[in-house]
């Protein structure tokens, strides 16, 4: 059984000691996302206010309800909480402008005339996604993002930069006008359209996905013409590794290199640096490489392929190629994503293309 923390609903800061500032949502649609991941026998810890009027989930056994006062009260519940989980799910809709100095007890009214104006100065609340991955590093991160009619390009660029900030595996970015209408915004900046029904799907397969870990050896010298190979390709497809925010560029390429293969390293720029891979063991989930630095992401996926004799090279970047086999998304790295054909080349959906070449340059 899998153990979800969610959070739901308003989350206010307090303006005096009976007034709040918060929002007009009460959590009806994330409680309808418990209740389906409750189907699917996680146990979950659901945070909520204690307002009359706020959407809980159907009581079950596998059920515990926090209730929070505000948001210092939310913060140390959520971050206590977090180590314990398998997954974090933060759906609650935060007040982030709180008053910076909040009067003691009640606001002296009495001391003031109707149209009289009351300085009071706010500032963004610290960001609570921010936190969780450094007290819960293994938990699987959800996020949430909610602008109001915008445009589609500006919404995503707001929510990967949360991705960005907290190591979220995945934020979920959508409209005040459309807010059944959902698109998962993944690591590799991967553009996913959701509905509000899908989404506990895509939170329980991301939950109980297996990823491989690296195992690092004595570094071994790459010969030159295998660089020089790989920096080839590099420079044939340049156009198609494009930078994206914070000048991040994703793509890799790999060559055959011995017993195993070159690719790119790990990072937000993956191309600057090149890490040889002896060998991955699918059987135990590892990743075998010469150096201290990791493979990128996509090695599994990259050993997968190269088990086909007649593929020599393997460029992949963040586009789709039309005329290619369109294959379900999966994060980089588990072993959902790496369980993929071999024999020609093809595109994942959200995700980009997958191009496979053989001996004499020519793609498969």
């Amino acid at each position: 059984m899998k153990n979800i923390l969610i959070t739901a609903g308003p989350v206010h800061a307090h303006l005096d000691a009976v007034k709040i500032i918060t929002n007009r949502f009460r959590g009806g649609l994330i409680a309808e996302l418990a209740d389906q991941l409750l189907l699917k026998d996680a146990k979950v810890s659901y945070v909520c206010a204690s307002h009359l009027g706020i959407k809980k989930p159907f009581s079950k056994p596998n059920l515990l309800i926090y209730e929070h006062s505000g948001i210092a009260d939310y913060r140390r519940i959520v971050l206590e909480l977090a180590p314990k989980m398998d997954a974090v799910v933060l759906g609650a809709a935060v007040a982030n402008l709180i008053p910076l100095e909040p009067f003691r007890d009640k606001f002296p009214s009495h001391n003031f005339k109707p149209g009289d104006i009351i300085p009071i100065n706010f500032t963004i609340a610290p960001r609570i996604i921010d936190e969780v991955k450094k007290v819960a590093p293994r938990a699987h991160l959800f996020g949430f993002k909610l602008l109001s009619n915008v445009k589609h390009e500006e919404l995503i660029r707001a929510a990967y930069e949360v991705l960005l900030a907290s190591g979220a595996g995945v934020v979920f970015a959508n409209d005040t006008i459309r807010l059944m209408q959902k698109y998962a915004v993944t690591k590799e900046r991967g553009v996913h359209p959701v509905m509000q029904q899908e989404l506990a799907e895509w939170v329980w397969q991301m939950v109980n996905d297996e990823y491989y870990h690296t195992h690092l050896v004595d570094e071994q010298a790459i010969s030159e013409n295998a660089q020089s190979q790989i920096r080839n390709s590099m420079n044939q497809f340049s156009s198609k590794f494009k930078a994206v925010e914070n000048g991040i560029v994703f793509g890799t390429i790999a060559i055959r290199h011995k017993s195993g293969f070159l690719t790119t390293g790990r990072g937000k720029r993956e191309l600057d640096t090149l890490v040889n891979v002896l060998g991955v063991d699918h059987e135990r989930r590892e990743v075998v490489v010469a150096g201290l630095m990791k493979a990128s992401l996509n090695a599994p996926l990259l050993a997968k392929i190269f088990e086909n004799s007649e593929v020599d090279s393997i460029v992949h970047y963040h586009q789709q190629e039309s005329g290619l086999p369109t294959l379900l998304y999966a994060p980089p790295g588990t072993a959902r994503d790496t369980n993929r054909r071999n024999d020609i080349s093809f595109n994942i959906k959200g995700h980009g293309c997958m191009l496979l070449f053989n001996k004499d340059g020519r793609r498969l």
